[in-house]
């Protein structure tokens, strides 16, 4: 048995309701947590917080079993992100944030947010 402790992720995978989407290796998942700005009085630091939403960037692969239309309309939906190191997370009551467009390129950006994140 190999020990692969230090691999580092560089591939991942997703799936839409258990529907596989064809991406670039490379996504980011951001989980949901509170962004805290610095605010500084009479020589003291302090902060506020703000809620931050989980949020889902990656490049799909424009094949020709790609519905763009479809992935624009994603929402309430299952999302399982799995990386190459065996981390895997559930984004539930996920939904597509912005357009995917159908480019030339064969590649779009696709932008997600959901009402949770939860590592399996």
């Amino acid at each position: 048995m190999s020990d692969n402790s230090g691999q580092l992720s560089g591939k991942v995978s997703i799936r839409v309701d258990g529907d596989f989407i064809a991406t670039e290796n490379e996504a980011t998942l951001t989980p949901d947590g509170v962004k805290r700005d610095p605010i500084r009085h009479g020589g003291k630091t302090y902060f506020s917080e703000e809620e931050t939403a989980p949020e889902l960037v990656c490049k799909v692969l424009l094949t020709k079993d790609v519905d763009v239309i479809k992935l624009n309309q994603i929402t309430n939906a299952t999302v399982l992100f799995e990386a190459d190191t065996g981390q895997k997370y559930y984004m539930r009551g996920a939904f597509s944030t912005e357009v995917v467009p159908f480019e030339g390129k064969g590649i779009a950006e696709m932008k997600m947010s959901a009402n949770t994140v939860e590592k399996v």
